[in-house]
C-alpha cells in the first residue's frame, strides 16, 4: 500500500506540472509479456511440507480459482487474497516478485514504444509493489526507455478505481477533466469489466468528462501461438 501511495503522489505531481489529454495504460502479465509465473496454493489443513493443492499457471486459472474460493468462503472484496489468507489459505506469490522467463508480446510492446505528444504512459500491474523494479528492468531490456513509463502497482485492488481517480485529478477552467482519451491494454476479463464499471457507469465522473471523452480498451487475446487486440468501448 505504501508503494501504491508513492506512485499515486508521483502521478499527482506530474499532473500539476503539465496537463495532458491522453492516458495510455498497460497491464503487464499476459499483456506486455508472458511469463512462467505460477501461484501455488495450500488450502486450510494443508502445509508447505506437502504438495500444494493448486498450482495456477495463468491469469484465467488464477481468477477462476480465487473467485470460486471467495464465493465458498463468503469473501466479497475485489481482491480476495488477504481474506483467503485470513481463512487459512497459504498463497505463494513469490514468482510475481520477479519477471520469470519473459516472452515479449510484440503486438503490445510495439505500441508501448510510441510516446505520443500530450500523453502519459503507465504500466499498471496488479502485482505487489516489489515487482515494479523487475518490470521496469525488463522494459529497459527490450529497448523501451523506462524513464518515459510511469509504473503503478495496485496490489490487487481495483484498477478501475485508480483510473477513475486519475480522471478527476486535473480539472480545467471549463470544469472538465484534462483527460479526453484513455487507452487501456489488458488481458483479464475481470479487470476489463472493473474498468468499464468504474469509468463508463460512474455518475461521479459524468459531470467532469469532456464531451469528446473516450475510453478504448484493447483486450489482449492469445489464439494458438499468436496474439491479437480486440478493441472495446463503453
Amino acid at each position: 500500500m505504501k508503494l501504491l501511495l508513492e506512485n499515486w503522489r508521483q502521478y499527482l505531481s506530474e499532473q500539476m506540472e503539465e496537463p495532458i489529454t491522453t492516458l495510455r495504460i498497460f497491464d503487464f502479465d499476459e499483456t506486455i509479456a508472458h511469463t512462467d509465473s505460477e501461484t501455488r496454493v495450500w488450502e486450510p489443513g494443508n502445509s508447505r511440507a506437502n504438495k500444494p493443492d493448486e498450482v495456477l499457471t495463468n491469469q484465467e486459472e488464477f481468477e477462476k480459482y480465487m473467485q470460486k474460493r471467495a464465493r465458498i468462503e463468503g469473501i466479497v472484496n475485489f481482491d480476495p487474497i488477504e481474506g483467503l489468507i485470513a481463512k487459512g489459505y497459504d498463497i505463494d506469490l513469490e514468482d510475481f516478485k520477479i519477471v520469470k522467463n519473459p516472452e515479449e508480446i510484440t503486438i503490445v510492446t510495439d505500441i508501448l514504444r510510441e510516446f505520443p505528444h500530450d500523453s502519459k504512459t503507465y504500466v499498471m500491474t496488479a502485482r505487489r509493489g516489489g515487482a515494479l523494479g523487475p518490470i521496469l528492468d525488463y522494459i529497459n531490456k527490450i529497448g523501451i526507455d523506462p524513464s518515459k513509463v510511469r509504473s503503478i502497482a495496485t496490489q490487487g485492488e481495483s484498477k478501475g478505481a485508480v483510473i477513475a481517480n486519475m480522471i478527476g485529478q486535473k480539472i480545467m477552467p471549463d470544469g472538465k477533466s484534462n483527460i479526453h482519451r484513455i487507452e487501456y491494454y489488458e488481458d483479464s476479463d475481470k479487470n476489463i469489466q472493473d474498468v468499464k464499471n468504474s469509468i463508463c457507469e460512474n455518475p461521479a465522473l459524468d459531470e467532469i468528462k469532456p464531451e469528446d471523452f473516450e475510453l478504448i480498451i484493447y483486450k489482449v487475446i492469445k489464439a494458438e501461438n499468436e496474439y491479437r487486440l480486440e478493441p472495446q468501448t463503453c
